[in-house]
């Protein structure tokens, strides 16, 4: 498979789709906006019936916001535990803020903002796994039971279960579900199966698939939204 940097459009696109919430939750999202952009507003009703008063707004309001364009990096750092990121990195982020939502309201999301979001994940996930692969199994943080020496099929199911979990829990501040873990199985299976970048050998690929899995996930609207 192509690194995230050399992927085509259509092969990030594939990422977006292969992760927690895809693009029509954002509809969802908006969908559910009052006037103040960027806001969900909930109503409460009496629970014997309609209610005529009015809705505290102070109490009732809940802002869903998303990673904006000074943020995203830092959250980004913060979550998969990155202190220094690279100059590669921090090309990417500054190359990638001007398509990235200024303000973080849901209103402001579009298309290119999120492939812009990705190309960051990708950058951050691969100064992780360099990072990671440094270590021994035992001190990493997300990959204790990868082995990047060896080719993607000798990886087991195990392992990379256990890499969504870690994953999850730290990019989403929850487990994933089994739709989810099944579908993130799934993107790896066909990541494997694409066709390797010319001159690359196991331990690049194996590499490849944990980036494009990284990516995914820690792109996806569940790790970039705050409410």
């Amino acid at each position: 498979m192509k690194i995230i940097k050399n992927m085509t459009l259509s092969q990030k696109r594939k990422i977006l789709a292969s992760t927690s919430i895809p693009v029509s939750a954002l509809v969802l999202l908006m969908s559910f906006q009052n006037c103040s952009p960027g806001v969900v507003q909930s109503t409460h009703l009496a629970s014997t019936g309609n209610s005529t008063a009015a809705a505290n707004i102070e109490e009732d309001t809940k802002p869903i916001t998303v990673a904006y364009s000074e943020n995203t990096l830092l959250s980004m750092q913060s979550v998969t535990g990155i202190q220094t990121p690279s100059a590669r990195t921090l090309t990417a982020a500054n190359t990638a803020k001007a398509k990235i939502s200024e303000t973080g309201k849901v209103d402001t999301v579009n298309a290119p903002g999120l492939m812009a979001v990705t190309n960051v994940a990708g950058e951050i996930c691969l100064d992780l796994i360099t990072e990671e692969r440094a270590k021994t199994a035992e001190t990493r943080r997300f990959f204790n039971q990868i082995n990047f020496a060896t080719a993607p099929a000798a990886q087991t199911a195990a392992g990379k279960g256990d890499v969504i979990r870690r994953m999850a829990r730290n990019f989403w501040g929850r487990n994933e579900t089994s739709a989810e873990k099944t579908v993130l199985l799934s993107s790896m299976d066909a990541a494997a199966a694409d066709a390797r970048r010319t001159g690359v050998n196991d331990a690049t690929d194996t590499e490849d698939i944990m980036i494009y899995t990284c990516a995914g996930m820690l792109s996806s609207l569940d790790a970039i939204t705050f409410k």
